[in-house]
């Protein structure tokens, strides 16, 4: 019943979208083919006809364009995608984009993000460098906008698609731009995460000067110097310096600020030591401490 009530619907969409002489219709009528390609839409999905329910939620997505309705537009478009997943599709990233696109023309920007972020999610498993794209492209959307503290949960996805890649360089960028968000949002407790996660990585990657002159730039700012993420990076970079790997290991387990990173962050520490730690104790030299505690002065007065 679904399906033809869907067929009954969707022709008669087709029909008023046509010119017609007879009709006396000189151009598209999308004020009503719309709601009718719509309607058709839903008896497809109903009766699983997820092909033909992406095809005419796409024209009811043209239907609310033609008409100035960008919003519902988008929101169609989104469905259409839906319908591509249910079907095996190969544009569902097209049709997220286009969703995308609707949704900023309409002045929603998150939505866009987050349309972006949900075509992420699709390809995650599929096309693992197209989802890290998206990703990055849902967050830049935000930031453009002047919204990027509402990018956390975009943020962590994108660095954990940078960090599945071993794109490290990339997943210390995106980590040194939230904590650039959380700043300015005053999150403290994330911008400190964020700071350590990209010393973590860095070590990860095996390239100790680097985490190091991030863990130096980051000392600049004072929420995180006085926090325990600072005291657990000089503590690493001690055991480091130490060019022992069970020091490393131990110096981990120790501090607590390791673990309460983000989780695709917290594996990765679970794994340092990472290649030749005596280099990489080389490479960091003898640096002096950053860290400034109060507690061991003494009282001289």
């Amino acid at each position: 019943m679904a399906l033809s009530d869907g067929n009954a619907d969707y022709e008669k969409a087709e029909k008023l979208c046509k010119p017609s002489v007879l009709s006396m219709r000189l151009k598209a009528d999308w004020e009503t083919a719309t709601p009718l390609y719509e309607r058709a839409a839903a008896s497809y999905r109903l009766s699983k006809s997820y092909g033909k329910a992406r095809d005419a939620f796409e024209k009811a997505a043209t239907g609310h364009h033609r008409q100035g309705s960008p919003w519902h537009s988008a929101k169609n478009l989104e469905k259409a995608a839906d319908m591509a997943k249910e079907s095996g599709g190969m544009d569902v990233e097209v049709l997220y984009r286009d969703a995308a696109r609707a949704y900023l023309e309409a002045g929603r920007t998150q939505a866009a993000a987050e349309a972006l972020a949900r075509a992420a999610r699709h390809l995650e498993g599929l096309d693992p460098m197209a989802s890290s794209q998206l990703y990055m492209d849902a967050v830049e959307t935000l930031e453009d906008d002047g919204k990027e503290g509402l990018a956390g949960d975009l943020f962590r996805q994108a660095i954990g698609g940078q960090i599945r890649m071993a794109k490290y360089a990339e997943a210390v960028g995106l980590l040194l731009r939230f904590a650039l968000a959380c700043q300015s949002l005053q999150l403290n407790s994330s911008q400190c995460k964020a700071y350590l996660g990209a010393v973590v990585v860095w070590l990860f990657a095996e390239n100790a000067s680097e985490a190091w002159a991030v863990y130096q730039d980051a000392m600049g700012v004072d929420t995180f110097a006085s926090s325990d993420g600072a005291f657990a990076a000089e503590a690493l970079f001690d055991a480091y310096r130490s060019g022992d790997n069970e020091e490393v290991r131990k110096c981990i387990q120790t501090h607590s600020a390791f673990m309460e990173l983000d989780n695709q962050i917290v594996r990765l520490a679970k794994k340092l030591p990472q290649g030749d730690v005596r280099q990489m104790a080389a490479s960091l030299g003898s640096q002096p401490s950053l860290v400034v505690d109060d507690h061991d002065e003494e009282d001289l007065t």
